[in-house]
């Protein structure tokens, strides 16, 4: 169905790839698309149907909003045809990995005419929002009580890692009255939200620590002394260099390895971080963020033995102490990263294998009624084996925490809780793991708690969907933002990018203005595969690697000018591979540990990037827009009150771009990269060559 738009709605502006929908052109003549259910069966002429979400002449103001604000909304309609249309906001409910997302009605905003012109009838409608909710909206469209059709979010999809993501806001899709409508995103948040001053120019490390640089050998793991779960013996690495964690089966290429999983070490630890700091700050980082160092059985660290200990293979609280120390010299802080929701069976609080002085809730494979951690947990005293006998988080080595009292003051209310304790110990904040699996009245609590104590401190939930509730104000101040991965690698690897466009304008969107700036713009981690295998470069001295090396720049270019922190996992600037777990978490080969496979000839182009944005604040504060984009092609621009930059990547293997300037500012400019110098005016053509990028700063 389309719907054509000229002469006088020459105004309305809509950004040729920024919305959903068809939309194909802009400016005086646009031809708009919105999607239609193939069942609608209404008299309603739905070609003259038309919203779009990003446009500021159909909502003001653009995405979030503080509470407290006014939200006003227009909607088009052929003249006549229709007799009321009615916006219906709701606020999200949301439980989980979002695969239980509903939302309860809460209003009822009747919209008015206020114009007819060019065939077409203009209705308005505002609604000031008070509460920090997500809300969605969506619009029920009239000819008769027995004659309406619904309009709302399209249900484009966004392609993330085990999530169901849909409908990425702009132009929307008309369903029949009776069918789930999918509501648009509102994000309304606090209007105090209070990030952390220091924040505003985060360039993160991601570190595993057990396999980034064994410092101190004295800490290493002992085969036959040390233990995994009971009597279970450890394996471990004596060459640093072997690029392949184990695991059990033949893909791993070793043969002798057993059947434990995540029971294999390199001797990782945080004397090694403290000797690479140099070569951290190197980088232009200025936060690392490192996966759990306390005590724990496996190589991960997720499986807890006790909160307030570091492993001792990876030093002790000295050692920690002196990390943040030594780090803060350098201009960088820690931040600590653990699981609220689940703690090892093998801890001080289960002590399922009967091992600590403590008397655990689960202590020699028994349900333990008087221990003091037995409100911890949730128990299946039925069950016929001692895996079955309490919840659990994926596999019997990780027992699910119960969100009693007693664990909550252990967890963060007392003054000596796992959160304020670390705290005081000299962490800059959280990385929360698992975090939609934890209830949102827990990380109220514990955000209260937290920001009492220690107002500087940030926060960072762990979800892979639309964090927009975990965003508002009341639980965390950022995200990792997987959506951000995928969109970067669907983009890098050649994908269409109008599609990397949907998904991260939909993120624009859908959170606030203080969060969006802050995410944590990850494309790699310990979970998912690294980003040069997901672009490609799947094995070391593969023949592709120049080839490659070319889109791993693009992805570079992409995290260092796109608003958010750049995220970068240790070794993928020297361009470090690896596939699904455990691979992707090999050791960092150092050349003076004899380290042969990466490519340090890439270091030089990840720090070059990076000091660009740090020169330029423009990268990391300044505005955004889309300028352009089509299937090869994306270009935006940043801007503040003294700098103007443009940034263009094209993914083809073989086309080049070629568009002609709108929308920017005109005068002289120069590739940060190239050193070359650009003429721009608008109106005007500009071609880029096939796999490669422009940094242009306005002179």
């Amino acid at each position: 169905m389309r719907l054509w738009i000229v002469g006088l709605f020459a105004f309305i502006t809509v950004v040729s790839c920024g919305g959903s929908g068809g939309v194909k052109a802009d400016g005086p003549w646009a031809e708009w698309e919105a999607d239609v259910s193939s069942k609608v069966e209404t008299s309603i002429d739905t070609s003259m149907l038309f919203f779009n979400s990003r446009d500021p002449f159909f909502k003001t103001p653009f995405g979030a909003m503080e509470q407290g604000s006014t939200v006003s909304l227009k909607f088009l309609s052929k003249k006549s045809d229709v007799q009321k249309i009615n916006v219906i906001i709701s606020t999200q409910q949301m439980i989980g990995n979002s695969a239980q997302e509903k939302y309860r009605q809460v209003m009822t905003v009747p919209m008015q005419i206020i114009g007819t012109t060019n065939g077409l009838d203009i209705w308005e409608a505002s609604a000031t929002l008070k509460d920090i909710a997500v809300y969605g909206y969506h619009f029920e469209i009239y000819k008769s009580e027995s004659d309406k059709v619904c309009l709302g979010d399209n249900s484009h999809k966004v392609d993330v890692p085990y999530v169901n993501i849909k409908g990425t806001g702009g132009i929307g899709e008309i369903v029949p009255f009776s069918k789930y409508i999918m509501p648009y995103t509102l994000t309304v948040y606090t209007n105090n939200y209070g990030m952390p001053k220091w924040s505003e120019n985060m360039i993160i490390y991601y570190i595993f620590p057990e396999r980034f640089k064994n410092g101190n050998k004295n800490n290493d793991y002992t085969i036959g002394k040390d233990k995994f779960y009971g009597k279970k013996d450890v394996e471990f690495h004596t060459n640093w260099n072997d690029p392949l964690p184990w695991r059990p089966g033949t893909d791993d290429g070793y043969k002798l390895d057993d059947n434990e999983y995540c029971n294999d070490f390199y001797g990782g630890d945080l004397d090694g971080v403290i000797q690479k700091l140099d070569y951290i700050k190197s980088l232009g980082v200025n936060v690392i963020y490192l996966n759990p160092i306390f005590k724990a059985p496996s190589n991960h660290k997720y499986d807890t033995a006790d909160y307030l200990q570091v492993d001792p293979h990876f030093g002790d609280l000295a050692t920690f102490k002196k990390l943040v120390a030594e780090a803060k010299k350098r201009g960088i802080v820690i931040i600590l990263d653990t699981s609220l929701n689940h703690c090892g069976s093998d801890s001080v609080y289960m002590d399922r294998y009967a091992k600590y002085p403590v008397f655990g809730a689960f202590e020699g494979e028994v349900i333990q009624t008087n221990s003091p951690y037995y409100d911890w947990f949730e128990f299946v005293p039925k069950a016929s084996t001692a895996d079955q006998k309490y919840q659990q988080w994926a596999n019997p080595t990780l027992a699910n925490l119960k969100e009693s009292d007693s664990y909550k003051k252990f967890a963060f209310i007392d003054k000596d809780s796992v959160t304020k304790y670390w705290m005081a110990q000299g962490a800059a904040g959280w990385r929360m793991d698992v975090t939609p699996w934890v209830t949102d009245q827990f990380w109220r609590e514990w955000r209260k708690e937290l920001k009492k104590s220690y107002p500087d401190s940030i926060t960072f939930s762990e979800v892979w969907f639309d964090a927009s509730k975990y965003l508002i104000g009341d639980m965390f101040d950022s995200s990792m933002n997987y959506i951000f991965r995928s969109s970067v690698i669907n983009f890098t690897k050649g994908g269409n990018a109008l599609k990397t466009v949907e998904a991260l304008e939909m993120v624009r969107e859908n959170y606030p203005a203080p969060v969006f700036y802050k995410l944590m713009n990850l494309v790699s981690g310990h979970d998912l595969p690294r980003v040069f295998y997901e672009i490609g470069y799947t094995k070391y001295d593969k023949k592709n690697y120049e080839k490659m090396k070319a889109r791993l720049e693009l992805v570079f270019v992409f995290q260092f000018t796109y608003p958010g922190a750049p995220a970068v996992y240790y070794g993928d600037e020297i361009g470090m591979t690896g596939g699904p777990d455990p691979f992707n978490r090999g050791p960092y080969p150092w050349q003076e540990d004899g380290g042969t496979y990466g490519n340090y000839d890439f270091l030089d182009f990840a720090r070059k990037i990076a000091k660009i944005r740090i020169d330029n604040p423009v990268f990391s504060a300044g505005q955004f827009d889309i300028l352009f984009c089509d299937e090869i092609t994306i270009s935006y621009k940043r801007w503040d009150d003294k700098n103007h930059a443009i940034v263009v990547m094209n993914n083809s293997k073989n086309k080049p771009s070629a568009f002609d300037w709108k929308n920017v500012a005109e005068g002289e400019y120069k590739d940060l990269l190239s050193g070359k110098s650009y003429t721009i005016k608008n109106g005007e053509p500009f071609e880029l060559a096939p796999t490669q990028y422009a940094v242009l700063l306005k002179q």
